[in-house]
């Protein structure tokens, strides 16, 4: 018995040495080292249980801290509302393609690649992350794509105005045909209704174009035509926008009117302002009193534009823009009258005044400027171009006497004509400006001879030789204006 005990204490402490030595030894295990000394070694399970407890309490900390700082990264890869597609702002850098994807811009991570780039980011964390990045690609996609048909929607629009569609109107002498909407005929008066294009052919031996619309833009397209209403204007403008009247290309056309009519006072009358432009000729008589009236503005970019009038040829209550083509006025009183300016810009106007005292060729209640063009001005006054507004040289000669009709005048530089014409009425003051115009040069005046050779036409004689007449004397252009006193 004793023997036994013994032998179990030397084996308790054998047992206890390789115990001790096994960690150096290379044992792998515990499983191992019982293995090898054939004795099962059992741990206690309180104790196992306890290191098991503190492991999952530390990996459930870790994971929660870890699920912390997956949320705080994927709130941060959330955009903000002001970017995020739902806000309607196009993407800065992204180009749309066919398929809806935007080019250069990188596609959502998998699940599996965002756990991996987030250090062990939960399964079902990543798929969420995953859903609202697609969901929040998709938005912006969609935005973006938006936003460039928009865009190009926008750019075609602007590229590609819409063609207006022309309407016609068939003149037949005191009634008309028409093709269109906007249009009513009454007896003799045609009236047009709403904004757009009119073409006007043939004749309307007494009647008159009527033009009411709801504050819209109308074109009048002359294509041949002769209007004459014998007891007021001829074309009578009560409400639109704004009323072009364009001369077709090859065509004459001539409006006149009669009678007595002190409500409109012209051949063409407008409440609002009116433009001449084409590439015809348009013949205006004001037998009444005025060729064009305007309540507002007239400007005149193109055309052959003759007025013949018992007033002014032109007269309006705000401005006059002469800008181009070819404009003649024979007015009974004034050639061109405004209350307020006058800008001539460009191409050839000759205006003739008429004999009463207060009356010329040009009256301008406010600024006056020469800015280019040419200008033969005659009659028994003319207002003076303002020489500040002015940017084109501008001069005149004022008789202190009437000069009798038909009295040709002349402006020579050096002996050779740069400007001679008269007027069929009686009148003191001419002026000229011209291409052929200099500031600081010296010029000739004469007046009562002639001209052999050339051509005239509404009163100019362009080209010949002048001969005769009385030497006016000589003037020199010292400033962009200049008026001279003809001894």
């Amino acid at each position: 018995m004793k023997k036994d005990r013994r032998s179990a204490r030397i084996c308790a402490v054998l047992l206890a040495a390789l115990l001790s030595v096994c960690p150096l030894s290379g044992c792998d295990s515990e499983s191992d080292l019982a293995e090898n000394s054939g004795v099962t070694t059992t741990i206690p399970s309180d104790d196992e249980d306890e290191d098991d407890d503190d492991d999952d309490e530390d990996t459930d900390k870790k994971n929660e801290k870890e699920d912390k700082n997956d949320k705080k990264n994927e709130d941060k890869k959330k955009p903000d509302a002001d970017s995020s597609g739902q806000s309607g702002t196009e993407p800065v850098g992204t180009d749309v393609t066919d398929g809806g994807a935007s080019e250069g811009t990188q596609a959502p991570a998998s699940a599996t690649d965002a756990q991996d780039a987030q250090g062990g980011q939960s399964s079902a964390a990543s798929s969420a992350a995953s859903t609202s990045s697609t969901k929040q690609t998709s938005k912006t996609t969609t935005t973006t794509k938006t936003t460039a048909q928009t865009s190009a929607s926008t750019s075609t629009t602007e590229e590609t105005p819409k063609v207006k569609e022309t309407k016609y109107i068939y003149l037949q002498g005191n009634s008309a045909q028409y093709q269109g909407t906007g249009i009513t005929v009454s007896g003799s008066t045609i009236t047009i209704t709403k904004g757009g294009i009119y073409q006007i052919s043939g004749t309307l031996s007494d009647g008159q174009i009527y033009i009411m619309t709801d504050d819209k833009k109308v074109y009048l397209q002359l294509a041949g035509c002769d209007i004459t209403n014998q007891a007021g204007s001829a074309i009578n403008c009560q409400q639109v926008k704004k009323l072009t009247i364009q001369t077709m290309p090859g065509t004459v056309n001539t409006i006149s009117d009669g009678g007595t009519h002190d409500a409109d006072k012209g051949a063409i009358f407008t409440e609002d302002t009116i433009i001449f432009e084409g590439e015809g000729t348009l013949n205006i008589n004001g037998r009444y009193a005025h060729g064009v009236q305007s309540d507002d503005d007239i400007i005149i970019n193109s055309g052959i534009i003759n007025i013949t009038s018992t007033k002014s040829g032109l007269h309006c209550n705000d401005g006059i823009d002469i800008n181009g083509g070819t404009l003649f006025c024979d007015g009974g009183t004034n050639g061109i009258k405004t209350d307020g300016y006058i800008n001539i810009n460009g191409g050839e106007s000759i205006l003739i005044g008429g004999v009463r005292e207060e009356k010329g060729a040009i009256y301008c209640d406010g600024t006056f400027a020469v800015n280019g063009g040419t200008v033969y001005a005659i009659g028994n006054t003319c207002t003076m171009p303002d020489n500040s507004a002015c940017g084109a040289p501008v001069m005149g000669a004022v008789f202190s006497a009437a000069q009798p009709a038909n009295t040709l005048v002349q402006f020579a530089q050096a002996g050779n004509t740069i400007a001679a014409f008269t007027s069929p009425r009686s009148f003191k003051y001419v002026v000229y400006a011209g291409p052929n115009l200099n500031v600081n040069t010296e010029y000739t005046v004469s007046y009562g001879g002639s001209v052999s050779g050339g051509t005239s036409e509404h009163y100019v004689t362009k080209g010949g030789a002048y001969s005769g007449g009385t030497d006016g004397g000589k003037l020199f252009t010292g400033s962009v204006v200049t008026f001279y006193q003809v001894p």
